[in-house]
């Protein structure tokens, strides 16, 4: 998905790795996204990319990523940040929502699966630490623009359409995409899923957009 993004939208994709529970828990992920962040923002050029053209993006976990590493920024007074894409991402800990009702079973990522997660990820006393939940934050102002694709047969459907609905309510440009008739593993299937490839489009040009670039017509 990395490179099919590259393709798209005609810039430099980072794919970062960070530090994984069990071994390493939260809030070790979080901070390895921030530091990727402040790495990156120093390191543009070494890496053929632009000085003050950065925005982070991420699917599923590496969404929840983006998204703290977005308002650590914010709070931190920097790197600045253009934009933010988030897919199918995790925004909260709570699992009664209709999505995970509705989706518990039968669609790859499943509730139980979830919930596993993350008791791995964390301790019960952190599932509402906004660093670990953003859609808790406090205050969402003051956020880079944001393109939030949900799927609709997903369990993560309704906290992705919440944290959309909490950005815009803060002031914060962002655009919501429903990807009808999707699963959480099927846009980052290149080439075996062909019906996510509108929805990589839709992500590469708002990548594009961050950055000030035109997009094809």
């Amino acid at each position: 998905m990395c490179r099919d993004l590259c393709v798209r939208s005609d810039a430099v994709i980072v794919s970062v790795d960070y530090r994984h529970a069990p071994e390493h828990p939260f809030p070790a992920a979080a901070d390895d996204g921030f530091a990727a962040v402040q790495w990156l923002a120093v390191n543009a050029e070494s890496i053929g990319g632009l000085p003050g053209q950065l925005a982070v993006a991420g699917w599923s976990a590496g969404g929840n990523v983006a998204a703290v590493a977005a308002q650590t920024a914010r709070d931190a007074g920097g790197p600045e940040l253009t934009g933010q894409l988030l897919l199918t991402p995790v925004t909260d800990s709570d699992f009664t929502r209709p999505s995970y009702v509705d989706n518990a079973e039968g669609y790859v990522l499943t509730r139980s699966l979830m919930e596993w997660f993350m008791r791995h990820y964390a301790d019960p006393a952190e599932h509402t630490n906004p660093r670990l939940a953003p859609l808790r934050a406090a205050d969402l102002s003051g956020l880079p623009p944001a393109l939030v694709v949900t799927c609709e047969f997903d369990p993560l459907r309704d906290e992705g359409g919440a944290y959309a609905e909490a950005l815009a309510a803060a002031g914060v440009d962002v655009r919501h995409v429903e990807a009808r008739g999707q699963i959480h593993t099927s846009i980052p299937a290149v080439d075996l899923i062909v019906s996510g490839a509108e929805y990589r489009a839709i992500m590469a040009d708002a990548l594009r957009n961050f950055f000030g670039a035109s997009v094809p017509a």
